[in-house]
């Protein structure tokens, strides 16, 4: 997976800019649900938010449209034969679905209050995207071990969970400053400039030795803030776990059926 990541951050900088920058433009005059997954032409599943009260630490639900049965039952007798016969459906309909369905993985199933309080963070919106941004990014390295070539797989699902991202934080943002509504344009240009140097930063890191991955994880997830050396270590160790377990989840699993179960940050004790 590793030879995937120094391909991974020169054309999804490109691409992250340019898509953001029209998807931002159009998405002030329109509402959350009709916020697209991929660039222009197509939509994501509706993401809707379940705790306003707490909007930055709450959990989101992303409905997945019903309208992937439709098109499955719509499918000829050759593609039903060739599922039956267990070869991967690759189409951009099932991709994109997965996509969210990963995205919805990290908001939904991450624990941030075992970060906020392992690592002394505040819980606010930008603490909230640090810990999110950390694990996409391992989502997208993944994603680009299906493909970094145009209009292969992993780079199509790559784009589709940045711009799931985006739109999900956008909504939030939005939520956060009701009251001062043209406060979230340069709020979340701010958040996409930091986004693609961590990006750069976290795939130099992991593409090195620990040193430089904690290197990256200490000036960017910590702030430079952080003197216990015994806790970043288990953060580097908690990346290079969560990596592990995406490397060795297969194409189905991944791509078409996303099974994903992260490790918590600080396991459990069992009594003795």
């Amino acid at each position: 997976m590793i030879r995937a990541t120094s391909r991974l951050t020169g054309s999804l900088c490109r691409e992250v800019r340019v898509g953001f920058a029209v998807n931002l433009v159009h998405s002030e005059n329109r509402t959350p649900t009709e916020l697209g997954c991929s660039y222009v032409a197509h939509r994501c599943p509706t993401t809707t938010i379940r705790n306003a009260r707490k909007i930055y630490t709450g959990r989101i639900l992303a409905t997945v449209s019903t309208n992937v049965h439709d098109v499955e039952s719509k499918d000829g007798f050759l593609k039903r034969f060739i599922k039956k016969m267990g070869w991967i459906d690759n189409s951009a309909t099932r991709l994109r679905v997965s996509s969210c369905l990963l995205y919805e993985s990290v908001v939904d199933h991450i624990n941030y209050s075992q970060f906020f309080e392992y690592f002394n963070m505040p819980d606010t919106f930008n603490t909230w995207f640090l810990i999110t941004e950390l694990h996409v990014w391992m989502l997208l390295v993944r994603s680009m071990a299906e493909g970094d070539e145009k209009g292969a797989a992993g780079r199509f699902m790559r784009n589709c969970i940045v711009e799931t991202m985006w739109n999900d934080v956008t909504t939030r943002a939005k939520q956060l400053t009701m009251d001062n509504p043209s406060a979230v344009r340069p709020q979340i240009q701010q958040l996409s400039e930091q986004f693609q140097a961590a990006l750069i930063s976290y795939d130099e890191g992991i593409s090195y030795d620990d040193k430089a991955l904690a290197a990256a994880l200490w000036r960017r997830f910590l702030g430079g803030r952080c003197d216990d050396y015994e806790k970043l270590e288990l953060l580097v160790g908690y990346v290079r776990k969560q990596v592990s377990m995406l490397d060795q989840l297969s194409r189905y699993d991944f791509a078409i059926k996303p099974a994903i179960k992260w490790a918590p940050l600080v396991e459990s004790r069992q009594p003795t």
